[in-house]
């Protein structure tokens, strides 16, 4: 390809291409009138050609793909569809591959409550409570929460009209791509006349996705905006269309793009490929963000600033730098940060207090965020399976780059790869930007899919005989590419490998054992399972913390932190300290653990070890090389799988269930044993658990006899002292009027259940995905 061609002036519509199709005015759409009105209330006046084309198929009760870019108007479509079933008295679910576009989608679909509808969203750790659920029209949920409710059954499910799956495309991720497939093809049999919204990128065989549904094909490169696409090399962008633009110096290049975009007035979006560099660069691009802040801007950037101090009771690392970043308008958005640290920055991105943003490519994987330029500054990253750095997939390449252009707000959206040569900058071109979309491939294949798949279809009474697990897969996406015999050597091995270990009965009709019933239950790795019913089996009566977390920390279902340089020798000292006390051994069935993979789960049982005993986040970070994310993370999958255990242990040994559910409740809280009491009380942590104890009330007994005044000193906040006070049973004691009930708070409908339902915290999308 050549790459040589005249300067143009800021992006445009590509010179000669044909003019967009014009929108189409929402009074002449065939909407109904009460979801025109809500429509409306979004403030849209006009339909995008995708959806006028797509929508007519949605109110006549066809299922529909909808393949087309970011921002081209492909949830309208979706809300459509669940409303017009939810006012035909059906359900309806909408299936996000991660947590914050769960939130997301519920803030948006709650402006339909206006039509008398109940909304709810699922993306807490607590299995749905079934009473709840039943009050609900619309749900939104992860993939898995559906999975769960699957394999229960549900009445609510029984009455599902519409599914929406975002992002089918992700069928292709070897972690969530199987459960997404098998749930999208066990509501599709247990609802023949289902209707099914699916949202999906541009890809290569979205005809053959859309053949596997049953749905109608709607495919459109439309977008609200110009997008143009080039690498930048030596001082000038490159475009697809052979176009140039000169970027003038100083600076190197991503400083230079940076204060190009912010010089008119837009916002700038940086991927790279480690958090670390996310961490760095964000850093590095202070000095060149900050100076070209005016008044008005450096107030914003400060006003963002000031929330993180509300967010958390300890300080992290995320908190140290981002206070050090955001009064510059500059932030940076990794899986180190927490959850809360991550919608402050999310925030303060949209309401354009930040104006720079640096993103590990997680980030494009569904969150609404754009930004005038988009920058992609790393076309590479580490394949642990190859063992060295590899191309970055064109597909996720090019939805990185769809996230450049904010409607209503630029006039055009700018997406630039770097290049460091002329060659680089061909190579670019042609193998990212101009590059055909991929096909989706089914992962269903995998053997850790198939075993917790096939246990739970054979668990939930959803096949019975070898003849319907036949039919199951072959109604698969899998099954639908390829003969379903290339699947049943693998399966077999599999059913063969979960009868051995006593998951299923052996013989037809097909039956779970009550472990297989319980594994599938608690949505365990049937491995896993294994891994925590033989450290049950041998735990004594007076079994320590330690062994118990290192069994944990063993399991599939937790993944382990890698070991930095020169960690070796201090977790193998650690092993042959606790050698003798481990319950699972490194050499035997099914872990078989390695070196690495032996010292991988140690790290993580003394960083839980470090947590329960209450030790600064800061210093358990810091000691380890993770992030506060990372903590968080381990510590949610270590509660519901010491959940998990203290399930088993009520089956099969039940003399260490209480010593295992008292460490689940230590793990949870992060605190010791003494604090257990305080911690349970809403707005009281571990910090200021502790401090309460130390100034005298070591439980809630003593807090009843307080008054106002002297906790409010203790917990810095007199409203929360009321608050307490009132959790304990008893008015506020003292001259200070009441405060608001914070422990009254009312979350979405539906984030959880009660406590003591049967847990399930899967990792997030983003959370392992840049780990080094």
């Amino acid at each position: 390809m050549k790459t040589k061609g005249p300067a143009t002036p800021p992006p445009a519509a590509r010179p000669g291409a044909p003019a967009p199709p014009d929108p189409l005015p929402l009074d002449r759409a065939a909407l109904p009138a009460p979801i025109r009105s809500v429509v409306e209330g979004f403030g849209i006046t006009s339909l995008y050609p995708p959806q006028a084309q797509a929508l007519p198929h949605v109110l006549s009760g066809r299922s529909v793909l909808l393949a087309c870019p970011t921002a081209s108007g492909k949830s309208l479509v979706a809300y459509v569809a669940l409303v017009q079933a939810a006012l035909a008295h059906q359900t309806g679910l909408y299936l996000v591959p991660l947590r914050a576009l769960a939130q997301e989608k519920y803030d948006e679909l709650a402006r339909f409550e206006s039509l008398g509808l109940t909304v709810g969203v699922s993306m807490g750790d607590f299995d749905l409570d079934p009473r709840a659920l039943e009050r609900l029209d619309l749900l939104v949920a992860t993939s898995e929460k559906a999975d769960g409710l699957l394999r229960k059954g549900s009445p609510w499910l029984d009455r599902l009209g519409c599914v929406v799956a975002d992002e089918i495309h992700l069928m292709r991720d070897p972690e969530r791509g199987p459960t997404l497939e098998v749930a999208l093809t066990r509501l599709r049999r247990l609802r023949p006349k289902l209707q099914v919204v699916a949202l999906s990128a541009t890809v290569g065989n979205s005809v053959e996705i859309a053949d596997w549904l049953g749905a109608e094909h709607v495919a459109s490169e439309f977008r609200p905006i110009p997008l143009k696409t080039g690498v930048y090399f030596d001082g000038r962008i490159t475009f697809t269309d052979l176009s140039t633009r000169p970027i003038p110096p100083p600076g190197e290049p991503v400083q230079r793009l940076v204060r190009t975009v912010l010089e008119e007035g837009g916002q700038a979006l940086v991927f790279v490929n480690t958090r670390r560099s996310s961490e760095t660069l964000a850093e590095a691009l202070l000095p060149t963000v900050r100076a070209a802040l005016g008044p008005a801007a450096r107030s914003e950037a400060k006003g963002s600033a000031q929330r993180l101090g509300a967010i958390a009771e300890e300080e992290t690392e995320g908190i140290r730098r981002l206070s050090g970043l955001l009064p510059g308008a500059v932030a940076y958005h990794n899986a180190s940060l927490t959850n809360a640290e991550r919608r402050v920055v999310e925030r303060a991105f949209r309401d354009r207090a930040v104006k720079v943003l640096v993103a590990t490519p997680t980030l494009a994987a569904g969150i609404n965020l754009p930004a005038r330029r988009v920058i992609v500054r790393d076309t590479t990253r580490y394949d642990e399976a190859l063992g060295f750095n590899a191309p970055i997939p064109a597909m996720e390449v090019q939805q990185m780059c769809g996230r450049a252009g904010r409607p209503g707000l630029d006039p055009a959206g700018e997406a630039v790869l770097i290049g460091r040569s002329e060659a680089e900058v061909e190579s670019h071109l042609d193998d990212f930007l101009s590059a055909p979309p991929e096909n989706v491939e089914s992962r269903l294949a995998a053997e850790p899919a198939l075993r917790m798949h096939l246990l739970a279809l054979v668990a939930s009474g959803a096949v019975r005989t070898e003849a319907d697990l036949e039919r199951f897969f072959e109604s698969t996406f899998y099954g639908h590419r390829r003969p379903v015999r290339e699947l049943d050597d693998k399966v077999q091995r599999v059913r063969d490998l979960l009868e051995r270990s006593g998951f299923l009965e052996r013989g037809n009709p097909l039956r779970a054992t009550r472990f297989g019933e319980l594994t599938s239950e608690l949505y365990l790795d049937p491995m896993g399972a294994l891994v925590l019913r033989t450290a049950l089996e041998r735990a004594p009566l007076g079994v320590g913390p330690f062994a118990l977390l290192a069994a944990i920390s063993a399991s599939p279902d937790l993944a382990p932190f890698y070991l930095r340089r020169g960690e070796e020798k201090t977790f193998l000292d650690r092993f042959l300290e606790e050698e003798a006390e481990l319950l699972v051994k490194p050499e035997e069935e099914p872990l078989r653990l390695d070196l690495d993979g032996l010292l991988g789960t140690l790290k993580t049982a003394s960083l839980l070890e470090m947590w329960i005993d209450e030790r600064p986040i800061m210093e358990i970070t810091e000691r380890f090389g993770v992030g506060a994310g990372d903590l968080r993370g381990r510590v949610e999958d270590a509660d519901w799988l010491l959940f998990a255990t203290t399930r088993l242990a009520q089956h099969f040994q039940r003399k260490v269930a209480r010593a295992v559910d008292a460490l689940a409740l230590r793990v949870r809280y992060g605190v010791r044993e003494e604090l257990l009491d305080l911690v349970r009380l809403s707005g009281v942590g571990r910090v200021r658990g502790r401090a309460l104890y130390r100034a005298g009330y070591p439980d809630r007994d003593a807090l009843r006899r307080a008054r106002v005044g002297d906790l409010a000193r203790v917990l810095g906040s007199t409203s929360l002292a009321e608050s307490v006070l009132r959790q304990v049973g008893v008015g506020p004691r003292g001259d200070s009027p009441p405060g608001p009930d914070l422990s009254a708070a009312a979350p979405p409908p539906v984030s959880g259940g009660a406590e003591g339902t049967p847990r399930r915290a899967p990792r997030p999308l983003e959370a392992y995905s840049d780990e080094p």
